[in-house]
């Protein structure tokens, strides 16, 4: 599925697969200055239903409130709006007791843009065909290879069990990243994708393809000709161009 708007400044495209799974738990959301991508956890039940509502709840409490920031307390909040509302969910249908899922997302602003995540969804700042951010995943494997456990040739070999989530009992608060205005330059790119993207896109082939002015729709098309048919796991990919 794709989807493709363009707003005076920002130009954003997204596509959304299930990949070689029967189900897309996966689920993203597009908006004047909010992006968000959810992945819903393997493991745990209804992960769509959980990626869908993280969406929706964390988009509605943000174009309810905000003003002309988004901060860390507006991005928590909407936090702990999401995670109410997934307690009230899960109180009127107890089937999907425990359900849990990946959020990462980007808000622009006139002073810059601010990243949040829960989870190993990520999201990237590419200027000039160089990675200038990438959010560090909450994982078993991440936290163990950062406590020097385990080195980056033996990440891959562990099974990869995230230890952030969104879901009814989160205590966590949301992982912060501030882009100062002055650091987003005319071109630049943004990325957020959930972890099946990752399965065949590394960031080499990330930095090749975000080198120079390119059509946005071109630029997904190419990720996603590498993911396609080619993933274990459902994949999102949303870009967003300066």
């Amino acid at each position: 599925m794709y989807i493709c708007r363009k707003q005076p400044v920002l130009q954003y495209i997204s596509i959304s697969n299930s990949g070689s799974k029967p189900t897309n738990k996966d689920f993203f959301y597009e908006g004047e200055r909010l992006f968000i991508v959810c992945d819903g956890v393997d493991g745990a039940p209804y992960g769509d239903v959980a990626s869908k509502l993280a969406c929706n709840s964390i988009s509605e409490f943000f174009n309810a409130h905000y003003i002309d920031k988004a901060d860390e307390m507006l991005l928590n909040d909407a936090l702990k709006y999401t995670i109410q509302k997934f307690k009230e969910t899960e109180s009127l249908y107890p089937e999907i007791k425990g359900m849990s899922t990946t959020t990462v997302l980007i808000a622009f602003e006139n002073d810059g843009a601010i990243i949040a995540w829960l989870g190993d969804s990520r999201a990237y700042h590419i200027s000039d065909g160089k990675i200038q951010f990438v959010t560090t995943d909450h994982s078993l494997a991440n936290e163990l290879k950062n406590q020097e456990c385990i080195n980056e040739n033996e990440v891959k070999n562990i099974k990869n069990f995230i230890t952030k989530s969104l879901n009814a009992q989160c205590a966590h608060l949301l992982s912060l990243h501030k882009i100062p205005k002055e650091k987003i330059c005319e071109g630049d790119y943004f990325m957020l994708c959930t972890d099946g993207a990752l399965e065949n896109i590394t960031e080499e082939i990330i930095e090749s393809e975000c080198i120079g002015d390119k059509n946005i729709e071109e630029l997904m098309n190419n990720l996603a000709i590498k993911c396609e048919g080619n993933t274990r796991d459902n994949y999102t990919l949303q870009i967003i161009k300066n």
